[in-house]
């Protein structure tokens, strides 16, 4: 048995019950051990422990201000020899609170007593009543908590609500241990065990001396209960990343990366994106005022571009090309990518390449959208790739993941063919999109400087973890609640 635990016992054997101030100043433990002794022995059954559920209301400056009376009650005083003229010297709280409680009304330029005001010169005022109650239930701890029983709170909560409302104080809803009491179980083992013998603990000293060599050691209890630990770890949210990163990588992809502001340019007409395509309105994309505009120092990549459009859509703008946005996809990073790998003699193809970042649209929130989301993007560089490549990466990652998949044409403006992988979730009921691909079209891949074939792909990286953390909303993920992050299983890397 544990030093802790005989002091405990022993203490509790001629009591039978006591309160945890009670028997940490009357056996010279600390708090911690025993609240930690006491769990310990509840758990062999020793001891019974009641808990009292209850509130801690702590007292601002204010309140403890207020400990010689109200100031609404000074000025029902003032007004019982008089009225009193509406001017500068009238506390403005306790003006309020004598007009609120019925205690004075207003007429002619003063401030009157009322009949009800005249009752309440001489009776108790519930306010003072708590505060006083509460300031001497704080005594000497020195922090101005109270502990309010649930019992106490039964007949003074709508005051304490009142002075909650004043900002007086702060109610927080607390339970307690109110008695621990020994059991027949605790008797016994008392019984058994005299003395706290043995060395519980080596220090410098002990060792020094060899006192252990006459002492001896306390048996160690492998299964006593201890205090839960919770070491760093990463969010889930960089948990999954890595996971999802590292995937890629086995598959024999190299990963890139992008600005998060990026000009029009890259973000929409390099991607063969109409100039007037609803997503650039205001409502799906966060224009900047800051920069004012982007350049694009490569002029003849400018020229081609704009002949792309031209020739698609009959139209092109040089000045919407310069608008700084922050990006809507990462799809921006790929078509850097293809500029940057599509064309040269020094790399062996085909080349595989993503990126993982954030992304911004101006979305209605719901629980499967946000205004900012992760983003997979994905592109395969090379000669005689097809829709068949794109689909077997696609499901071999996936499945990576527990997924499984189907595929149904889609359009893209970037891409021809494109298509479209969702997954159901049963927890919801509804199939949930998890990226979009197919074949970057030639007039995009001939503007970037290539006369290779790139396959590629974009997906949403948030949504894939309703099924993988088991969470119902994409908002759970920045709530912060130290609990889940705490006790969720950690993804296996």
């Amino acid at each position: 048995m544990h030093e802790y635990e005989f002091k405990l016992l022993s203490f509790l054997k001629d009591k039978k019950s006591a309160d945890v101030e009670s028997i940490w100043s009357g056996t010279s433990l600390g708090r911690d051990a025993v609240l930690w002794a006491s769990e310990s022995l509840k758990s062999k059954g020793a001891v019974e422990i009641k808990i009292d559920s209850g509130a801690e209301v702590e007292l601002g400056p204010e309140a403890l201000g207020y400990a010689e009376g109200f100031p609404e009650q000074a000025l029902l005083a003032e007004l019982g020899k008089g009225p009193k003229k509406l001017d500068g010297s009238i506390n403005g709280i306790a003006l309020a609170w004598v007009k609120r409680n019925g205690w004075a009304d207003i007429s002619d330029g003063k401030l009157h007593i009322t009949e009800k005001g005249r009752k309440a010169l001489g009776s108790r005022y519930e306010q003072e009543s708590v505060l006083k109650l509460l300031l001497s239930k704080i005594g000497s701890n020195g922090n101005n908590v109270a502990y309010v029983s649930d019992e106490e709170m039964a007949g003074i909560e709508k005051t304490l609500k009142e002075l909650e409302h004043r900002k007086l104080l702060l109610i927080k809803p607390k339970s307690r241990i109110a008695s621990i009491s020994i059991t027949d179980i605790g008797m016994e083992m008392l019984s058994r065990e005299k003395t706290a013998s043995g060395i519980g603990q080596l220090t410098r000293d002990i060792i020094k001396s060899r006192a252990w060599t006459e002492s001896g050691f306390r048996p160690y209890d492998v299964e006593a209960p201890v205090a839960e630990a919770y070491p760093a770890r990463r969010h889930p949210m960089k948990e999954f990343m890595e996971l999802v990163r590292r995937m890629w990588v086995s598959q024999g992809f190299i990963e890139t990366a992008g600005p998060m502001i990026e000009s029009s340019f890259w973000n929409f007409d390099a991607l063969f994106s109409p100039q007037d395509h609803p997503t650039r309105e205001m409502q799906d994309t966060f224009f900047l005022s800051n920069p004012e505009i982007l350049g694009i120092a490569e002029k003849e990549l400018l020229k081609r571009v704009a002949r792309m459009h031209k020739k698609g859509w009959n139209s092109w703008n040089e000045d919407i090309s310069f608008q700084p946005v922050l990006r809507t996809h990462t799809t921006s990073v790929s078509a850097h990518n293809i500029k940057e790998y599509g064309n040269s003699s020094m790399l062996e193809y085909p080349i595989k390449l993503f990126s993982i970042g954030k992304v911004f649209r101006n979305e209605s929130i719901d629980y499967k959208h946000l205004a900012e989301l992760h983003q997979l993007d994905g592109i395969v560089i090379g000669r005689g790739l097809g829709v068949a490549d794109l689909k077997g990466t696609l499901e071999q990652f996936y499945k990576g993941l527990g997924f499984k998949v189907k595929f149904k044409p889609s359009y893209f403006p970037f891409v021809e063919p494109g298509l479209e992988a969702s997954y159901y979730d049963d927890e919801h009921g509804d199939w949930i999109e998890l990226c979009g691909g197919g074949i970057i079209r030639k007039e995009i891949t001939k503007a970037l400087g290539t006369d290779m074939r790139v396959i590629a792909w974009g997906a949403g990286l948030d949504r894939l973890m309703f099924k993988y953390l088991g969470i119902n909303s994409l908002s759970e993920l920045y709530k912060n609640d130290i609990g889940w992050l705490r006790k969720r299983k950690p993804i296996k890397l």
